[in-house]
């Protein structure tokens, strides 16, 4: 007699902690932390986030390469290349339209367009200035873009697009230097970068209105911090902009820059984390600022300033704001939205990761959750994700990337599987900020049949994953188990066939779930 032999695959679940720590305006202050995951890969960056908790930036693949992906409702979705093997995502705006650059087959790359990525991944090609490369690293609410373009010659020029459904790059000009390069808009056509010297030194520039073109764009005055050059990576619609400025000790720091009525701007110099280096990459229309600074060993941590332009300036580490013991050690913060949830990426789990931090009001802590599960037909399953707040948090389960109607509690029982129940589980949990933790894990049924004598094995699991099938004379103490195959689903089911010898003793068969 053959028969199933069920067994459960030990998994780490993705935890949502939060810690207290005090900020510049004395009230305290707690962040949940959500690892947004990968595309199949160990790695993954997280560059930007909208007003509607959509994320984007660039994943490793199960193939190795790296991909622009668009986070949303608690799955990761490939927006693929131009053609080539690798892409990034760099901006996005509340409308859903993101930016970033791809490689064609020829592996150059050019910037590109995806005004539709929650709905398709059609990649529009940008084009560039008349060389080989390009790159939008920002896009404003009306769909504008700013990057930067090869030239003919091999420089490096800003560009500026009103539309890139229809219209052409504009040149924004190297503004006196031999190369530049754009990082952020905003609503308002506002463009900051940055213009390289011939000297090698670097300088921010801004434009007031992109439509200008070249004559409006100008290097930006660094004075009041002690700075000779530096650049700009970020602009909100206030007008405030953030980035880099070059000190003239040669060390680097995080500067922001806003109106200063009749005196031009005011530039405030953000410091350090105890270190050397920083950088500001974002800041929202609050002038909360995020970036990533050097810690007293080196190392970089991902900052918070919050109302940088408001008097006394205090950094925070990021790391500070959640606890110990999460297993994170935040790097660097690249986006910050309205609501003050921040993206970026950090260590977690010995590999590279993006992370989401949402604002709570007191610590959330997982209290239970479900782990990957392989069982047989007609077998009951509960999954669960039991969080512990000081405020109401609401769940929703996903099963393959398309929600749950109903499935809204913290448990989800299902009574019977089926083939077509087998797939990817995912619970999101919420707060009235936005996510605070995100939990998934496959759940697979292994079966088995007998056809004209032969045993017929059946894993239905998610595509992708990986699994070994066992099999031994006997159960219990003393049974020998010896590999079967190893094998990775495909399309979500497998199937195979095992003939044992002629006049071996029956056969006892499981399934294993490989990391």
């Amino acid at each position: 007699m053959h028969q199933n032999r069920i067994r459960t695959a030990a998994h780490s679940f993705l935890t949502a902690l939060a810690s207290l720590a005090f900020t510049g305006v004395a009230h305290a202050q707690f962040y949940a932390v959500t690892d947004l995951g990968t595309l199949g890969g160990t790695n993954g960056l997280a560059y930007a986030i909208n007003n509607h908790e959509q994320i984007v930036g660039t994943a490793q693949t199960r193939s190795g390469n790296s991909h622009a992906f668009m986070f949303q409702g608690g799955r990761m979705m490939d927006v693929g290349t131009l053609g080539g093997s690798n892409s990034w995502a760099y901006g996005i705006n509340d409308n859903g339209w993101m930016a970033g650059t791809a490689e064609l087959s020829t592996t150059n790359r050019h910037g590109f367009l995806c005004t539709n990525a929650a709905a398709s991944s059609l990649m529009m090609d940008l084009g560039t200035l008349g060389g080989s490369n390009s790159a939008a690293t920002a896009i404003n609410a009306r769909g504008e873009l700013a990057g930067w373009a090869a030239m003919t010659d091999g420089s490096h020029h800003a560009f500026f697009m009103t539309n890139a459904i229809v219209g052409d790059m504009m040149d924004l000009g190297l503004s006196g230097g031999t190369n530049a390069e754009a990082y952020g808009i905003n609503s308002n056509r506002m463009v900051v970068g940055f213009t390289m010297e011939s000297g090698g030194g670097m300088q921010p520039i801004m434009s007031t209105n992109a439509l200008q073109g070249m004559s409006g764009m100008t290097t930006m005055g660094m004075g009041g911090v002690g700075a000779t050059g530096g650049q700009s990576w970020f602009v909100n619609d206030m007008g405030t902009i953030a980035g880099q400025s070059q000190m003239s000790a040669g060390n680097h720091h995080a500067f922001v820059s806003g109106s200063d009525g009749m005196m031009g701007r005011m530039n405030v110099d953000l410091g350090t984390l105890g270190g050397t280096n920083s950088i500001a990459y974002c800041l929202n229309n609050a002038n909360d600022a995020v970036g990533m600074a050097d810690w007293t060993n080196g190392m970089p941590h991902a900052f918070l300033v919050t109302n940088a332009l408001g008097g006394t300036v205090r950094m925070m580490d990021l790391n500070n704001l959640i606890p110990t013991n999460s297993g994170w050690e935040l790097m660097a913060a690249r986006g910050l939205n309205a609501a003050g949830q921040i993206v970026g990426y950090g260590m977690f789990a010995g590999h590279t990761n993006a992370f989401l931090l949402t604002p709570v009001s007191a610590p959330v802590m997982m209290m239970s959750a479900s782990t990957p599960q392989i069982v047989g037909a007609g077998m009951p399953v509960t999954l669960q994700m039991q969080m512990s707040a000081g405020e109401p948090l609401t769940y929703q389960w996903w099963h393959d990337g398309v929600p749950m109607p109903g499935a809204t509690n913290a448990t989800l029982p299902m009574a019977g599987m089926t083939f077509t129940n087998a797939g990817q589980y995912t619970v999101t949990v919420r707060n009235a900020t936005g996510t605070v933790a995100v939990a998934s894990m496959p759940v697979s049924l292994f079966g088995l049949n007998l056809t004209n004598g032969m045993p017929q094995l059946t894993v239905a699991a998610p595509a992708g994953c990986q699994f070994r099938i066992d099999y031994a004379d006997h159960l219990g103490t003393g049974a020998n188990w010896q590999i079967l195959t190893n094998f990775t689903v495909m399309g979500g089911m497998s199937q195979m066939n095992d003939l044992p010898p002629p006049g071996s003793p029956s056969r006892f068969y499981r399934a294993t779930l490989l990391p």
